[in-house]
């Protein structure tokens, strides 16, 4: 995985996969294990739109 990558969260076991599972985004910043991606749509998560998380690699699929 690198920036600038379209990615997609796919980790349906995650406590988070009620907001983002299957929401895409691109990688901005990747560090050893995780990284930084800015959605394509503002997800709605808990109440507020967000357009940029931190997550593990390991959660998301790469596109293309």
């Amino acid at each position: 995985m690198k920036v600038g990558d379209l990615v997609m969260f796919s980790n349906g076991s995650s406590k988070y996969a009620q907001w983002f599972f299957g929401e895409f985004a691109t990688v901005e910043f990747v560090s050893m294990s995780s990284c930084r991606v800015r959605w394509n749509r503002p997800v709605d998560y808990h109440g507020m739109k967000t357009t940029v998380s931190d997550f593990p690699q390991s959660s998301f699929t790469l596109i293309g």
